[in-house]
């Protein structure tokens, strides 16, 4: 019993008891605990910048992708076009065709509301909300499928709009190497007006009339866009891109509907 009680003694005497309750000693622990609070938080902050940096570089290589060089360089085109008097006239006819997702580009034919477009834009459904540059929107009912030329026929109820003709022209073959402008809402974008040039013709193995073939820079969203003359006329309606056949290289042109058989689906709407 004596020796536990001088160990108990010896131990007290060890113990800095006057430290231990010393108020001091007491800040400098809560100083210590709050500066390792702070490490943690710099380090988080530290590994959330790394995660956000890591998201902007692989969402950078997605823009990259999509927004290649040719494709920027079709909004510095259409930014100067758009300054002549002739292509703002022209935008007020182009319209966005979108519904559930889709999104395609569609032209006035008639100020009372008919609109082009193509067949594959409005394929699944028989209405479509239809905005106009101006920042009108309306409903339009689709009244007429031509899926044998990818042709449709939108309408909404609207007087007085402005509209684009068509060309009637059933040679339209005489026009290749003419100069072309046509307006769309490729990728992102809404109302770009780029150039291009007829090259020649494509028979389609599935359809009954060649097409017009465009070199031109045309991308997803193009479908439905108005290809124009110098005189302002609808010459073509762009609706797909394909293989140049007539050269041996891999080249992507445009393919256009004429708008001869588009005039006669008017026509007869119209009657």
């Amino acid at each position: 019993m004596d020796k536990e009680n001088d160990d108990l003694k010896h131990t007290e005497d060890e113990i800095d008891w006057e430290a231990f309750f010393n108020p001091d000693d007491k800040h400098e622990w809560e100083k210590e605990k709050l500066q390792k609070k702070k490490r943690k938080r710099f380090m988080v902050k530290i590994v959330s910048a790394l995660l956000v940096l890591a998201l902007l570089i692989s969402g950078l290589e997605v823009w990259i992708n999509i927004f290649n060089l040719p494709a920027v360089n079709f909004v510095k085109v259409s930014n100067q076009l758009s300054k002549q008097p002739d292509v703002k006239e022209y935008k007020k006819s182009v319209v966005t065709i979108e519904w559930d997702g889709v999104k395609g580009t569609g032209f006035t034919v008639s100020p009372t509301g008919l609109i082009v477009t193509n067949e594959h834009v409005a394929e699944r459904t028989n209405r479509v909300n239809v905005h106009f540059k101006s920042g009108e929107s309306y409903t339009g009912k689709v009244i007429a499928k031509h899926p044998e030329i990818d042709v449709a026929i939108v309408k909404i109820d609207a007087e007085n709009l402005p509209f684009l003709p068509l060309a009637i022209d059933k040679d339209w073959e005489r026009w290749v190497g003419d100069e072309i402008i046509f307006i769309g809402n490729p990728l992102a974008f809404t109302q770009i007006a780029n150039q291009g040039k007829i090259i020649g013709k494509a028979q389609l193995a599935d359809w009954d009339v060649p097409v017009m073939m465009i070199a031109a820079p045309i991308y997803k969203g193009n479908s439905g866009s108005p290809v124009l003359n110098q005189n302002g006329e609808v010459v073509g309606v762009i609706f797909a891109t394909l293989q140049n056949h007539q050269i041996d290289s891999k080249e992507i042109v445009g393919a256009a509907i004429p708008s001869y058989h588009i005039k006669e689906i008017v026509d007869n709407i119209s009657n």
